[in-house]
């Protein structure tokens, strides 16, 4: 279906994520996709053909919706998408299609919502309208909720592998590199869904970047090694606290506070 995404609309599920850092990439990739469920033709779909194709390709078909951050009042785009749009978007699935079989919402910038739009998405996704299909187009899946991820089938540009622990530790490591507490807090905000593995998963990821750090092992990394250190020792503060059976968020509200 694209010679970036290996995307196919028999594989895809009512939602979908389209992940990568390019955006002009996965726009185009998500309304193909949209095409292809409107499409009114059997076979290889979208077809390019018929009457919905068409209007999906002049960004006409009224079935195909796309959310997008909306601008302030000096025309500069604001950081998120707010709750405001999705309980719209929400509110709005329930009308059913005015001409194609499907109803398709295209979120853009899925990734810049908060975890109070997230889980306003969260129960439409759970429960949606049989004719409703939903595509979220973000930078990377990992900026989603596990629980958003999880009822979705996510496409990624071919060849490109699904991040590890070790890239989610690298992420978090940048932010406190570049003194970004506001990164530092909607990093934690995103991970609030994190289970016990998960956790145990991203403190492993992080004392191995750590320790890369503190052996010279890792010259690119901005991060001191006095703040290393620091870093360690609230690893493994966590870890003790894990093994406590001290609850997942109460563990990453003490990683949030002790980091920024």
């Amino acid at each position: 279906m694209s010679e970036v995404f290996n995307i196919s609309a028999r594989e895809a599920s009512h939602a979908c994520i389209i992940a990568t850092p390019d955006e002009e990439q996965r726009r185009a990739a998500a309304w193909r996709l949209a095409a292809a469920f409107v499409c009114e033709r059997d076979g290889e779909a979208p077809c390019l053909k018929c009457a919905q194709c068409r209007l999906a390709q002049q960004k006409l078909n009224p079935d195909i919706i796309e959310i997008s951050r909306k601008t302030d009042d000096k025309g500069k785009q604001k950081r998120e998408l707010s709750v405001e749009q999705i309980r719209a978007m929400v509110s709005d699935a329930w009308v059913r299609p005015q001409s194609a079989e499907r109803k398709v919402y295209i979120i853009a910038d899925a990734g810049s919502m908060n975890s109070a739009a997230q889980n306003a998405a969260l129960k439409l996704l759970e429960e949606p309208p049989a004719y409703a299909r939903f595509i979220l187009c973000a930078e990377s899946a990992e900026s989603l909720l596990a629980t958003i991820r999880s009822r979705c089938v996510i496409f990624r540009p071919l060849g490109e592998k699904e991040p590890t622990e070790s890239e989610a530790a690298r992420e978090y490591l940048s932010l406190v590199a570049k003194g970004d507490k506001t990164g530092v807090c909607a990093f934690f905000a995103r991970a609030e869904s994190m289970d016990g593995e998960a956790l145990a998963g991203f403190l492993e990821g992080l004392r191995a970047e750590l320790c890369a750090v503190l052996s010279n092992k890792n010259s690119n990394s901005a991060i001191t090694r006095e703040t290393a250190v620091r870093l360690l020792d609230m690893g493994r503060r966590a870890e003790d606290y894990m093994r406590l059976n001290v609850g997942v968020k109460h563990i990453l509200g003490m990683l949030c506070v002790r980091s920024v």
